[in-house]
């Protein structure tokens, strides 16, 4: 049988995908992270609590920059929120078990270290304007390859954030008997709708997409861990087990098994989260803030609300409820887990979460891709760049919703690739500015809580005489 063009261009991409995204960078993102919370004395773990407090209640005058934190904070999670928070899940635990999960919470763990970092590098050179461009080209000194950034970035938009998103949100909508064609017209018309606004519009409308649809998916996923609750000992038992390989070992199963495991849940974790990519950097240097270290709190919100809450929550659901041994896949695994505590309902549900989620990612993506697009054209005619892009990204819309996608599958994995190399080779030249402004903020909070240690002293002692 003779192979087409089309078919060998799919495998040569593949097997570089494979090649690139091997243990290597795996470990290399993961490794990352835990060198960077080393260096930042494990402030993202340790205070974690206050972190996302202050980022989500933090009170800053957002009158002067392009949008707003809360619009910051959303756009970046509509990007990252996409099909990866349930289908990725499900693929997750198909291919690497249920220690797979253990190792995507590691990642996300880990990976608020860098996020934090990468963040604060953005907002303390967002004066040249660019997100991670900024500190690629002024920090680092590499003008060149942060024109290279900006352009892998573009192209990855049509990609990760659009082409694919359209056609899981097409493969949604035909649980309704709703064809690709038209799926394909609503969605590229309601794209162009919103894109053409401008960025502002986006981060408008991820703003109201994003809170509702996560605390929707969230209740429906709340009522089947609280239905089969007396069994959650059992299943983080389980996870843990499968993570180190206990299971494994009793079973007289090969390394290889743990290995997949592991690789699993530390790929999907940064599929999931997007740290170390510098995406999220291109959206928090939107905002008028001037405080670097507020952008990272922002950062670490971002991912702890993705990857910690709701990944998490897919994946309790899917291993309580036992739908990871029910034979069915992806999409199907997350309808039939869900239908357990909410019936027949899930049948709507899931797809519906589905169509909103991937939705609010390629919305996401586009304020990513057009932020690179005045980056790359910012010395000729950015007006009409950005002009042509939305027509190309409305269009990518449409084709993606009713055309068959390895290619472009693959291409962006791609891409993703060469943008994570060159970011984070980047943020770990420039960590000591992010780690030195971290170090500052832990100084004076150390010194407010000994000031009012000593002030309670003072107070008790002039009581008690």
């Amino acid at each position: 049988m003779q192979i087409s063009l089309y078919d060998t261009i799919c495998n040569i991409i593949n097997k570089l995908n494979n090649l690139l995204w091997g243990y290597g960078t795996v470990f290399l993102v993961f490794g990352a992270g835990i060198f960077f919370t080393i260096r930042i004395k494990f402030y993202n773990i340790i205070h974690i609590v206050h972190i996302v407090k202050t980022a989500i209640t933090g009170n800053r005058n957002t009158t002067k920059g392009n949008i707003s934190h809360f619009q910051a904070l959303s756009t970046a999670l509509a990007a990252s929120m996409g099909t990866g928070n349930i289908i990725g899940v499900a693929a997750a635990i198909s291919m690497g078990g249920p220690g797979a999960i253990f190792w995507m919470w590691v990642s996300a763990i880990f990976g608020t270290a860098t996020g934090m970092i990468e963040n604060i590098l953005g907002t303390k050179y967002q004066n040249f304007h660019g997100g991670p461009m900024s500190y690629i080209s002024k920090g680092a000194g590499f003008p060149r390859l942060a024109i290279l950034y900006g352009i892998l970035c573009t192209v990855a938009s049509f990609g990760i954030g659009n082409m694919t998103q359209a056609n899981a949100l097409s493969a949604a909508m035909s649980e309704f008997g709703i064809s690709p064609l038209l799926t394909g017209l609503i969605t590229a018309a309601l794209c162009g709708a919103i894109i053409f606004g401008g960025g502002k519009k986006v981060a408008s409308a991820a703003e109201k997409l994003i809170p509702v649809v996560s605390l929707l998916y969230l209740s429906g996923a709340i009522i089947v861990i609280v239905l089969f609750g007396n069994n959650i000992i059992n299943i983080l038992k389980l996870i843990f087990s499968s993570a180190i390989g206990y299971s494994q070992i009793a079973g007289g199963v090969c390394g290889a098994v743990l290995k997949k495991s592991i690789t699993t849940g530390l790929r999907r974790g940064i599929f999931s989260n997007e740290a170390g990519m510098g995406s999220s950097v291109l959206v928090h240097t939107e905002t008028d803030s001037s405080d670097p270290l507020h952008a990272g709190m922002l950062a670490v919100t971002e991912i702890v609300i993705d990857t910690l809450i709701c990944c998490t929550a897919t994946a309790f659901v899917i291993l309580l409820t036992g739908a990871d041994a029910s034979g069915t896949e992806g999409l199907a695994m997350v309808t039939a887990a869900f239908r357990h505590g909410n019936g027949n309902f899930a049948g709507i549900f899931i797809p519906v979460c589905t169509v909103i989620f991937a939705f609010c990612t390629l919305l996401g993506w586009y304020f990513y891709g057009e932020k690179c697009v005045i980056y790359v054209f910012k010395n000729g005619n950015s007006k009409a760049a950005v002009f042509a892009y939305k027509l190309l990204y409305t269009a990518a819309a449409f084709a993606g919703a009713c055309a068959e996608l390895t290619l472009v599958w693959n291409t962006a994995d791609l891409l993703n690739w060469f943008m994570l190399i060159i970011n984070l080779g980047t943020i770990l030249l420039l960590n000591g500015e992010a780690v030195e402004i971290v170090k500052n903020y832990t100084k004076g909070i150390n010194c407010i809580k000994k000031s009012r240690i000593k002030c309670h002293f003072v107070k008790r002692n002039n009581f008690t005489k």
